[in-house]
């Protein structure tokens, strides 16, 4: 448990089954929502907010909102809070950079510039201190941005504040830049840029980012609980025989008595009374050994025929057992040892025990399988660790030499009492008592030895569940350092921002070049997924997808990021003109209308997806689709439509959809309208 990437994600994980369509020449883009890998919830409150939470809970839970990337709930906390008297600096700075986050200029119209002055205005009769040093700046870059696209001087005001936002600390100067970006222009976004574009570089993969990332995706363990065998109950054969036997055995001394001799009563019977109690009670415990011994060469033993994976009822459900049975076979398949030999055949048997036992023990205990990926990968590793002696095949225990010997003394015994008998009585006692004596003995020892057993299968019960209780807590200590969604959030925005200045950087573009950009993500197909409970989903790989918007075209960037190391993969470039675009179409699924009456009026607003689809002139198609991405994993206290609504914000397409929208319907005077807008827009923040 030393090396934290011993216990990470593992290549031969679980099978994702991804399927998605499309036409002919079609080429798609987001697809945000279809199915991915495992499922990890983690039911933390840092979403979470209580009727009746103090400021302070509210605020904090806006401010996670926020870090986590759903910055329009903390827009909407944190404007509650201010109007109702509750301000500080440091509330309204972050609600300042809620209202920008994710929107373009022309976003940041209406009513939002009037809430950003009113909100300013509200905390400058408060001490000044770090936040309203922080405000100040993002203010100051929005009045940059302004008087730029008036065309307006910007050199010395703007040099001033750049020093500025470099003596503030790292935290807030990556906020500002965060959350700023999409309202940046020329000089402004070039400046300030290029002092976070350092940062980045050197910062994405801290702290300990590619030892970290990986554990959340892995669920909250599932507590283990005590297994065992099942009681071994006597057969009725044994106690058949035992009560024929026993009535033999009276029989015979009856014959003995009627017929006796001194020899007879005096040695015959005693030995043969002697024996008896030595077979029954050290015969009985070396038949307990074996029982046991044969109990645990069934639990490695492959069945007879093929497990199939259904339910065995009492409200376990089918898609339980298949999951069971899935993941024993994924945490195998990548414990099995480099060393030749034929692995699958040897753990058929241990894996078909498994499945069973987790299936009965956790069927109904409120967990998912996914839950209980850590203690098959225990045990995965257990059996990987005698592969080379073959060690699954050799858990048997030894019978006492004692009991042993004390059998033999008995046997040795029975056999001089029948032979003292045969010659004082004659044959038929001698009868009587060996035959009858053989099966009442054997049943006995059977019956004996089915209670010896449990006792063993007991105390192997309890050395298997004091050492998965160890391994729980070794992998408890291992997730302690789990990043929070706040952190994951953090490393996706870096990314973003790397593979952004990465694109500039190849295209040979400046900022006077760049008009405006667009990052939008998505879990890559068989990804492992993630979340807080009523957070956005994180995937441990995506597919990264940028759009360039310059005065001449747009140049379309697409990689793979592998997020639990911050690797990029396999880039596409693709490069066009405004006027080689031929169409667009957006097609939303969902419900909007209205409800309530007179002032109770109110728009409700329920989609399930949401597709836009540009098709240039060749015929080519840039297709992006955001989907739901509730499954049967989510927990049901969630609302649909908000889990569609964060992962819209999350993946980029909610602030990228209004740019694309206008790119293919103004084609190439597009950038003509562009200037227009920005002009009216810096209007409107002082009408």
């Amino acid at each position: 448990m030393n090396d934290p990437n011993a216990n990470g994600p593992f290549p031969g994980g679980p099978h994702v089954n991804n399927h998605n369509e499309a036409h002919a020449g079609a080429h798609v883009g987001q697809q945000v929502g279809f199915q991915y890998g495992d499922t990890a919830i983690h039911y933390e409150s840092v979403y979470h907010i209580n009727h009746g939470d103090p400021p302070e809970r509210r605020h904090e839970v806006a401010r996670n909102f926020l870090a986590g990337g759903t910055p329009r709930e903390a827009e909407r906390i944190f404007h509650q809070l201010l109007w109702a008297g509750h301000v500080t600096t440091e509330r309204t700075y972050y609600y300042v950079l809620s209202v920008v986050s994710d929107r373009s200029f022309h976003d940041v119209s209406g009513e939002l510039p009037e809430r950003i002055i009113v909100a300013h205005k509200m905390c400058a009769s408060l001490a000044e201190d770090g936040w309203s040093e922080a405000l100040a700046v993002v203010v100051r870059l929005i009045r940059a941005v302004l008087r730029e696209v008036a065309d307006e001087p910007t050199d010395e005001a703007l040099a001033d504040v750049i020093d500025t936002y470099k003596a503030l600390p790292a935290a807030r100067q990556d906020e500002i830049a965060q959350h700023l970006g999409m309202i940046l222009n020329g000089v402004v976004k070039e400046k300030l840029e290029s002092q976070h574009a350092i940062r980045v570089v050197t910062e994405r993969l801290k702290p300990r980012r590619a030892a970290r990332a990986w554990k959340f995706f892995e669920p909250d363990p599932a507590k283990p609980r005590p297994y065992a065998s099942s009681p071994v109950r006597p057969e009725q054969a044994d106690k058949v025989g035992l009560v024929a036997g026993a009535g033999a055995v009276v029989l015979g001394v009856v014959a003995a008595l009627i017929d006796a001799t001194l020899v007879g009563l005096l040695l015959g019977l005693p030995l043969l009374a002697g024996a008896g109690y030595l077979l029954v009670r050290h015969g009985g415990a070396c038949e307990a050994v074996r029982m046991r011994n044969a109990a645990k060469r069934r639990e490695v033993t492959p069945p007879p025929h093929p497990v199939v994976p259904r339910s065995p009822g009492h409200w376990v459900t089918t898609a339980f057992v298949e999951e069971v049975h899935r993941l024993v076979d994924g945490c195998f398949a990548e414990a099995r040892p480099h060393v030749s030999g034929d692995w699958p055949a040897y753990t058929a048997g241990v894996k078909a025990h498994l499945k069973q036992r987790f299936v009965d023990q956790y069927g109904n205990a409120r967990v998912t399988a996914a839950q209980l990926r850590w203690l098959m990968r225990w045990h995965a590793r257990q059996v990987a660790a005698g592969w080379s002696t073959h060690a699954l095949f050799r858990n048997q225990i030894p019978i006492p030499p004692r009991d042993t010997h004390l059998f033999q003394a008995g046997v040795a015994a029975g056999v001089m009492g029948l032979l003292v008998l045969l010659f004082a009585n004659g044959p038929l006692p001698v009868l009587l008592l060996g035959v009858g004596g053989f099966f009442a003995v054997k049943g006995a020892m059977r019956i004996t030895g089915s209670r010896g057993v449990d006792a063993f299968l007991r105390d192997d019960a309890e050395q298997l569940y004091a050492a998965e209780e160890r391994a729980y807590l070794e992998w408890l200590e291992t997730l302690a350092d789990r990043p929070s969604d706040g952190e994951m959030a953090h490393w996706l925005a870096m990314d973003k921002a790397y593979l952004r200045d990465s694109a500039v950087k190849r295209a040979k573009l400046s900022a006077h070049d760049l008009v405006t950009h667009v990052v939008m993500t998505e879990g890559a197909p068989g990804a492992l997924r993630a979340r807080v409970l009523h957070g956005p989903p994180r995937f441990s790989r995506y597919v990264v997808q940028i759009f360039l918007l310059t005065r001449s075209g747009v140049r379309e960037t697409r990689v793979e990021l592998d997020f639990l190391t911050g690797d990029a993969w396999n880039e596409r470039r693709h490069l066009f003109r405004y006027d080689a675009l031929a169409s667009a179409s957006v097609t939303e699924k969902g419900l909007r209308a209205t409800r309530g009456e007179g002032p109770r009026t109110k728009e409700v607003e329920r989609l399930r997806s949401r597709a836009f689809q540009l098709t240039l002139v060749n015929g080519r198609d840039i297709t992006v689709v955001a989907e739901n991405f509730r499954n049967q994993q989510d927990d049901h206290i969630e609302d649909e439509s908000e889990l569609f609504v964060v992962a819209l914000q999350t993946s980029g397409i909610d602030a990228a959809l209004p740019i694309l929208e206008a790119v293919a319907a103004e084609g190439s005077d597009w950038i003509a309208r562009d200037h227009e807008r920005r002009q009216r827009w810096s209007r409107d923040w002082y009408e």
